[in-house]
């Protein structure tokens, strides 16, 4: 999966939330939802309050786009960098 295709998938929730009347304040929501899991400790768990109103589904897609990046996964045009994942799955 590509970060685009997550991007993507992302601006795509936020349209129809945009659409249902949630509008600007739902994207800001999830933005600083994305900020504060980017910015935290690797080993922080637990849902943070300032994502407490994003929905799960969206939540849950935040969460893996955010570790792959902490992880290293894609490469510097946004793609998955297999050889990179399974060198981490290799040192476990």
């Amino acid at each position: 999966m590509k970060i685009r295709t997550a991007t993507a998938l992302a601006a795509a929730t936020v349209a129809v939330a945009t659409l249902t009347g949630c509008g600007a304040s739902y994207d800001e929501t999830v933005a600083a939802c994305r900020k504060e899991l980017t910015e935290r400790p690797k080993d922080a768990t637990g849902k943070p309050d300032v994502c407490k109103d994003v929905k799960d589904d969206d939540y849950g897609r935040i969460v893996i786009v955010v570790a792959a990046e902490k992880e290293g996964w894609f490469d510097e045009n946004g793609d998955v960098d297999i050889n990179e994942m399974m060198k981490d799955g290799a040192e476990n």
